[in-house]
């Protein structure tokens, strides 16, 4: 460009300066031209460039320029580093490359770290990633606490979690530090490893040293007694002295024994050692129905989505027979489903009262008793740790009862009714109150009513009601919110598919609508995962029929996210939020099951129990033979 006297004035560059740069200062160093320093170690010597130095690492600038004594020394001692290192170190500086390998590794890094080469740094981190293996990983883990290096031991972690029980094989893993070993054994990461394995690295662990042993329970209690099956902790771990000698082992042994012959008991039992090693939530379907006029046929099929980002959903297992519109409730990650049908009506004539709790983890249904009356097109809903059943209908016609299941004591009893007979509304827990939404009443304006159960007091209230009258739809909480979805609207002698969507804020009464959704779903499946709600199969009044979209809303935006479909056009479809152990993914994808059984499913009756409590008593009795005690069976050691 022309300046203001006209003359023409441009700026270019050379882009291979910089290495020309470079290559003659290396020139210099190996010439031994204008050299103005010598760095020792030990009886090693190094000359160099001050400026080379000071120009690439922070340390050296400090030294040189910073008023330091060394600024005027023609020979400097380091100390810190070993010889090695530094001549990396130095030979980057002059060449902008590092030769690494795992001999030489740690001296590199540490000179690097130590004389703040970033870039060499970043180098030895990139190197150590490409290198991790399972003979190499805990090592590089070391180096990565040593030198605080965050991203390569989050690296290191991730690596050891995917591939902890062929680590535990290696030598290394019989050196590695309580704290580490803790942090593993603690993690819900390892998702992939049976809890007896666990228990066998643990105790290899422990054997290595006999300085270990009174660390046992310190390790130990990270093991998941209670999920592993019967025949483990009678054939490997109460025959280990450890677990007999210990006594807080002792107590962790028979807490599982406790845990499996109790199944009704075992929401009072809960702790660390009864979670699923799992953080994903995965979305579980239950049956559903195709509402065929030739074939009163309903699905008993499980199928899960593994995780909010999936797209497709995988079958999971079998129930024990086939079901629809039936309710399902989590607590403490067991599933109960409950009511419903299990062949094809129109009407409430083939409502059941059959009642089952699913154990995900060992794919077990534990039949519980069952409810009061049997019920179809009812809600069920966790509250302060019980279930109620509220309204529905059967043969006898709609229902106004509420039910209350408490767990600890297996039975269902009622509480406050509904203040109408109500049937095809929704319902969802919120603060501490259960609220019930729309369905058939005895009025219009029963299809917008908003009912609140105050469990402290047992008494039902209305709320504001909705903005749309809905039947059939579902309800959804959030943390501050509960959200009506979907439903039908009648219409003379027509139905009508509701579209509109709108949320409850219970601390103000008051409702709010948001984007509505893209296609009608009635009598559909709903639940919340990660803060998106899944609506599932279910009735399209626009189509007049059965339906396989699924419809992801985004309650942090107020977006519809792509559709979905389900494998097979449902209505009636129950779902639920579940942790599932990674065995059970690997089973659904067809993947080798590896040692631990999961697969066909199993009914956990009464008998099957007092069989359990048999061997407990047994167990109990062969822990205390062994500690030299004259107890009789069943009593505590």
């Amino acid at each position: 460009m022309a300046d203001k006297n006209g003359a023409l004035k441009c700026t270019f560059s050379a882009p291979g300066h910089s290495t020309t740069l470079l290559q003659g200062l290396a020139t210099l160093r190996a010439q031994g031209q204008l050299l103005d320093v010598i760095l020792t170690i030990n009886n090693e010597a190094f000359q160099v460039h001050k400026v080379v130095l000071a120009a690439c690492s922070d340390y050296f600038r400090a030294m040189f320029t910073g008023g330091m004594r060394e600024a005027s020394q023609d020979i400097i001692e380091l100390k810190g580093v070993s010889a090695k290192g530094l001549k990396h170190i130095i030979d980057f500086a002059y060449s902008a490359e590092v030769t690494l390998d795992l001999d030489c590794i740690q001296d590199v890094l540490g000179a690097a770290v130590f004389l703040q080469m970033v870039p060499v740094v970043e180098l030895c981190e990139e190197f150590l990633k490409s290198a991790m293996s399972v003979e190499t990983c805990l090592n590089i883990g070391q180096m990565a606490t040593t030198f605080s290096l965050a991203s390569l031991k989050e690296s290191v972690d991730a690596f050891t979690f995917r591939h902890f029980l062929q680590i535990s094989e290696e030598e290394d893993f019989l050196h590695l530090p309580l704290e580490r070993l803790v942090f593993f054994l603690q993690s819900n990461k390892l998702k992939s490893c049976s809890e007896i394995d666990l228990f066998r690295a643990a105790i290899r662990w422990l054997q290595y040293e006999p300085t270990r042993r009174p660390r046992a329970s310190q390790v130990l209690c990270h093991i998941r007694f209670p999920l592993m099956k019967s025949s483990e902790l009678v054939d490997s771990v109460q025959t280990l002295d450890i677990m007999v000698e210990d006594v807080l082992c002792r107590q962790y042994l028979l807490e599982a024994f406790n845990y499996q012959i109790l199944p009704f008991r075992q929401h009072e039992m809960q702790s660390p050692r009864t979670i699923i090693r799992s953080d994903v939530l995965s979305l579980i379907t239950f049956g559903g129905t195709p509402y065929t006029d030739n074939d009163r046929t309903v699905s008993g099929k499980v199928y899960h989505l593994p995780d909010p980002s999936s797209r497709q959903f995988k079958e999971l297992t079998e129930m024990e027979v086939g079901c629809s519109h039936t309710c399902v409730a989590v607590l403490d990650n067991f599933v109960y489903v409950v009511g419903g049908q299990h062949l094809q009506y129109r009407s409430g004539e083939g409502a059941v009262d059959i009642c089952y709790r699913y154990d995900p983890h060992l794919n077990h249904w534990l039949r519980i008793q069952a409810m009061q009356e049997s019920r179809i097109q009812f809600q069920l809903n966790v509250l302060c740790g019980m279930m109620y059943a509220t309204g529905g209908r059967n043969r006898a016609g709609s229902l106004a009862s509420v039910e209350k299941y408490c767990p600890k004591k297996n039975e269902w009893s009622y509480v406050c009714s509904l203040k109408r007979r109500t049937w095809g509304h929704a319902g969802a827990a919120a603060s501490g109150r259960l609220y019930i939404s729309g369905g058939y009443g005895i009025s219009v304006e029963d299809k917008k009513a908003l009912h609140c159960y105050d469990p402290s007091v047992d008494q039902w209230e209305f709320k504001a009601p909705m903005n749309e009258p809905r039947v059939l739809h579902a309800m959804v909480s959030t943390s501050n919110r509960i959200y009506a979805l979907g439903g039908r609207m009648d219409h003379v002698d027509r139905c009508f598919d509701v579209l509109a969507v709108e949320y409850y804020i219970p601390e103000a009464d008051q409702w709010t609508t948001v984007s509505p959704m893209r296609a009608g779903q009635s009598e559909a499946g709903c639940c919340l995962l990660e803060r998106k709600i899944f609506i599932v199969g279910g009735y399209n009044w626009h189509l007049n029929n059965v339906t396989s979209i699924v419809q992801v809303y985004n309650t942090e935006t107020d977006e519809w996210e792509r559709d979905m479909h389900f494998p097979e056009s449902f209505a009636g479809i129950a779902c639920a939020p579940v942790l599932l152990p990674q065995i059970a993914t690997e089973v659904a994808l067809g993947r080798p099951r590896g040692s631990r059984a999961w697969g066909r499913t199993a009914i956990c009756t009464g008998l099957h129990a007092a069989a359990l409590l048999t061997f407990s008593l047994f167990a109990n009795d062969a822990l205390c033979q062994r500690l030299g005690e004259s107890k009789g069976p069943g009593q505590e050691c």
